[in-house]
């Protein structure tokens, strides 16, 4: 037997996690159905290893729930057998349904690739724990694969360019004569490109760390105010090296909120960023911001191409390079906007965005208000 399985998941709107269920009994099949769902993943049901083969075949699933009793000639050890011909543990997790705590089975099972084993009758909260918890390992270990992609693909040209520059400007500097203006530049490229290298190293690092619950926030009472205006300050010169206006529209008062005050800047850095890199010159960029009685808000309006119905769903996800480009010479490492959806969810705040009417687009962060300082606002610019 041998299965062709679907291709794994990429790109668009991601869906719920996947779990496939095999067992030929029909009350059980259909009560971890009920269970699994409510914890929001999508379920699939086969009875035998024939049903079973042509799901795996067809779908990608992300668990498989597996009784080692099945009716036919194919029982569930020789199916987890041909699932391990194709994939390995950490890329389909298997977890046994044993009918007895015989344990010649489940020592089989687990020495032929199961990741973890229930016996039955079970408690159907312990089963889904357990399925939580591979399926969070799984996660890890994709968040792993995708950072050593990035870090391969992402890196390897921008060092080989610093690397050619280097030798270029050590070859006129043994020559003994004075730095001309294309050495200068060449100089500036290697800066500029190892910015680029130490920006995207440290959102590899973030997004990973972010995934295994590793950054936590130091909040403070902050003024919501004066992180805009420095994050604004940041990319003034940027702006104006694009020729960009950056307009500030600054409410009169806006009360203080709890944050990490460097994170919060990191998110605001990275949207008004965004919007130079991907907006032509000539156009202008507004930063503003107001307070109702539970979130201080802050959009960045631009008037660049606004996004796609497509680009709009992969949004927010890492890893992923809009069709939009930027405008510029610049690069981007499609984790950005995901760093900043997770940071701002970690403030329990909301992230969002919506084209704008006639051109651009407007991307917005709100972030609540402390019940006790809803009231005390401080005078603003």
């Amino acid at each position: 037997m041998s299965l062709a399985f679907a291709d794994s998941r990429a790109g668009g709107e991601q869906p719920p996690h996947t779990v496939l269920v095999v067992d030929d009994d029909d009350g059980l099949r259909a009560g971890l159905a009920i269970g699994l769902k409510r914890d929001g993943y999508a379920v699939e049901l086969a009875r035998d290893a024939g049903e079973a083969t042509a799901k795996l075949a067809a779908m990608s699933f992300d668990l498989v729930l597996l009784d080692l009793r099945l009716p036919g000639a194919v029982d569930g050890l020789t199916l987890l057998n041909t699932i391990r011909r194709e994939r390995s543990l950490l890329n389909l997790p298997v977890i046994i349904i044993s009918g007895s705590a015989d344990s010649a089975n489940i020592v089989n099972a687990l020495r032929d690739g199961a990741n973890d084993y229930v016996v039955k009758p079970f408690d159907a909260g312990t089963v889904r724990a357990r399925v939580r918890t591979q399926i969070t390992l799984k996660q890890l270990k994709d968040v792993n694969d995708h950072f050593l992609r990035a870090a391969s693909h992402d890196l390897k040209k921008p060092i080989m360019l610093m690397l050619d520059v280097a030798s270029e400007v050590r070859a006129s500097a043994e020559s003994g004569r004075p730095l001309t203006q294309d050495d200068r530049s060449a100089l500036d490229l290697l800066i500029d490109t190892g910015k680029y290298m130490q920006q995207i190293i440290t959102e590899l690092l973030d997004v990973g760390a972010m995934r295994a619950g590793r950054i936590h926030l130091q909040t403070l009472p902050t003024d919501f105010g004066a992180i805009v205006r420095q994050a604004v300050a940041h990319n003034s010169g940027y702006s104006h090296g694009k020729a960009i206006e950056l307009v500030l529209q600054f409410s009169p008062g806006m009360p203080h909120i709890l944050a990490d005050e460097l994170r919060l800047l990191q998110v605001l850095d990275n949207l008004i960023g965004n919007a130079i890199k991907f907006s032509p010159s000539g156009t202008r960029i507004t930063v503003s911001t107001r307070a109702d009685d539970a979130y201080v808000t802050c959009e960045i309006r631009d008037e660049g191409p606004g996004l796609s119905p497509d680009d709009a769903k992969r949004l927010f996800q890492p890893y992923q390079t809009l069709s939009n480009k930027p405008t510029g010479t610049e690069h981007s490492s499609g984790l950005g906007l995901a760093i900043c959806k997770e940071l701002v969810a970690l403030h329990q705040g909301e992230i969002g965005f919506r084209n704008n009417e006639g051109r651009g687009a407007t991307f917005w962060i709100r972030i609540p208000i402390p019940r006790a300082a809803g009231a005390r606002y401080e005078r603003g610019p």
